[in-house]
């Protein structure tokens, strides 16, 4: 038998396709019968390494095999043990390799070990830990509602938990779709369950440390941006940043997970809000007049926690608290560079051009177009985005007055009969009433058709209460920080220099929320 070897050069890839061909012993033949079987033999031969080339040729291109780096198995000692298996002597170095598996070894004599216990032919794919090969999702199997400029994914209650790349675990695969569409990323699955802790010990001893002269001890990091989440809950530009925390605070911080950390939001305590039953039956929760927005897992924004709570109550729902702060709104920056014309006393002055093309501005307002946007992002130092082209569109809930009870006066008038209780909303007019029914009621009597713009307080209400008593401009205002957002998406220090701002906006200026913008 002769054992013949063919060499073919494919791509980065040198493949070795070892070819077997059996020399059978041929009857007594002519000289020329023998130089004929010889040729067809041959032709035979080549015609069938011709076949075996094209197939490895198919292997390699279309099928989906990795190909790998052959470990030299014979370094390391190896034999039988007295029961049967076979053992390989490892050292305990730790050099992780990654293998054609997908899995990460010790070092390649691990490889080796594995290959040799299992029968198997795994080879080295490269240095280093295998790095976790993402799964990109379907999202477009799940229905997408737009509100407010929102985009929500409806998802099912199903809970098959499953581990994104940002290392944190999603109820199903459409809270990963639910979570990019609102927060604009791009994470993908790594695999299904729920995500293990990666916590463990960083190497500190590849990164070059000095001592200063003031005995601290300085560890010089790469400028690379590869996050990773600390045991204490802070983000790290790289694991060297631990390495460099660790020595100038003294502190034993590991690494908890690749990645940056992210906020775990508590569940709100809904228990700790009043609650009282009305004539029906009906449940109310009553909720303090404290403008602190959060955002709901429905995508809109509630006054304070106990909104979310008094919503879940009065409509059967299952709201949770996404974030601190109001909804995000899908919007795109402008370019306001080809706008700026000159400068006036050292400030930059934007040339916009008499056109008409109206455009909607995050915070609401219509501007007759991009540059009138930028110029008044520019004269007043905001960051304001467009929403849509065109005018600004109220979206305004549906107003259903159907279900409170009217009645005729001799006169011909009508009434509706409304409850004392308080459970204010805002209409399009910008005026808060006691009540859904009362806007009803308000409609009816002076023949209006008043929507709904929000459940809750209107903003208007909210800083003219807020800023009562305040009459003209004060020229000194104390020190304290006590944050205020205004709709000009600007932070105020304290009541003082909000209400002074909004006094000079001739009261256009609203309070947003009692926070930082």
């Amino acid at each position: 038998m002769t054992d013949w070897v063919l060499h073919h050069k494919v791509g980065p890839f040198d493949m070795t396709t070892r070819y077997i061909f059996l020399l059978l012993p041929l009857p007594f033949l002519s000289h020329s019968e023998s130089k004929q079987a010889v040729w067809a033999s041959s032709r035979s031969a080549m015609r069938t390494a011709r076949q075996f080339v094209q197939v490895a040729l198919a292997l390699c291109c279309f099928a989906d095999i990795t190909f790998g780096i052959e470990v030299d198995c014979s370094l390391y000692a190896s034999g039988i043990g007295k029961d049967g298996t076979s053992w390989v002597a490892c050292p305990r170095n730790l050099k992780p390799v990654c293998g054609t598996d997908g899995s990460t070894y010790s070092n390649e004599c691990g490889i080796c070990l594995y290959n040799r216990e299992h029968s198997t032919n795994v080879e080295k794919e490269y240095d280093g830990e295998c790095r976790p090969k993402h799964i990109m999702i379907d999202c477009t199997q799940y229905r997408k509602v737009v509100r407010d400029g929102n985009v929500m994914v409806a998802c099912p209650r199903i809970l098959k938990p499953v581990c994104g790349s940002d290392s944190f675990t999603y109820d199903n695969e459409c809270g990963i779709c639910a979570y990019n569409a609102e927060h604009h990323t791009n994470i993908s699955k790594l695999y299904d369950g729920e995500c293990k802790l990666e916590i463990g010990s960083v190497d500190c001893s590849k990164y070059p440390s000095r001592v200063s002269e003031d005995g601290r001890t300085l560890v010089a990091c790469p400028r690379i941006l590869s996050p990773v989440c600390g045991t204490d809950g802070f983000t790290y530009d790289n694991e060297c940043g631990i390495c460099a925390h660790n020595a100038e605070q003294r502190t034993h911080v590991s690494k908890k997970h690749n990645g940056k950390c992210r906020q775990e939001i508590p569940d709100i305590d809904c228990d700790q809000y009043p609650t009282r039953r009305i004539n029906g039956g009906k449940l109310l929760v009553r909720c303090p007049r404290i403008l602190l927005p959060v955002c709901g897992t429905d995508g809109f924004t509630y006054d304070n926690e106990c909104g979310i709570c008094a919503h879940n109550v009065q409509h059967g729902t299952e709201v949770k608290k996404s974030h601190d702060g109001r909804c995000k709104e899908h919007s795109t920056p402008l370019d306001c560079t080809q706008y700026l014309g000159n400068s006036k006393n050292g400030e930059a002055i934007a040339a916009c051009p008499f056109i008409l093309q109206e455009v909607c501005g995050t915070d609401g307002v219509t501007y007759n177009n991009d540059c009138a946007l930028c110029a008044h992002n520019i004269e007043l130092g905001t960051s304001i985005a467009k929403k849509h082209d065109g005018r600004c569109r109220e979206e305004v809930p549906e107003l259903d007055c159907s279900k409170y009870r009217t009645s005729t006066l001799k006169d011909g008038r009508q009434l509706m009969a409304c409850t004392m209780i308080y459970d204010p909303v805002c209409a399009t007019n910008g005026v808060t009433y006691a009540s859904e029914c009362t806007l009803c009621a308000h409609n009816l009597e002076h023949r209006t058709n008043l929507g709904k713009r929000k459940n809750g307080r209107c903003e208007e209400d909210i800083t003219k209460e807020h800023c009562q008593g305040i009459q003209q401009v004060s020229p000194i205002c104390t020190m304290e920080y006590i944050p205020h957002c205004g709709s000009d998406g600007k932070t105020y220090s304290n009541r003082c220099a909000f209400c002074n701002a909004y006094l000079e906006s001739n009261r256009t200026l609203n309070l947003v929320s009692m926070t930082t913008c």
